[in-house]
């Protein structure tokens, strides 16, 4: 099955990957290294409805409400498509 993305998505897609190794292989949406614009938010929920990625909120743990994604079985054979390893895993 091919999973068809635009630019932006796949682009919003690898830079999150290539952070992932940061936080565990599950990259905070708008706390960690990455502010994403209004776009890459919308690239993100495309990336969730194509089943690539989740989006789990997140509540203490010494921080402020914020998202984290994890990767989905999809997501890891993409990421490795494009020469960055992550795993499918949650802290």
């Amino acid at each position: 099955m091919t999973i068809e993305l635009t630019t932006a998505s796949l682009e919003t897609f690898i830079e999150y990957a290539k952070d992932a190794g940061n936080w565990s292989d599950n990259p905070w949406v708008s706390s960690g290294n990455i502010s994403p614009t209004k776009a890459q938010r919308g690239n993100l929920s495309d990336l969730s409805k194509k089943g690539l990625i989740e989006i789990h909120d997140s509540e203490g743990m010494g921080r402020a409400r914020d998202q984290y994604l994890v990767f989905t079985d999809a997501g890891v054979a993409l990421a490795a498509e494009h020469g960055v390893r992550v795993s499918a895993v949650t802290f």
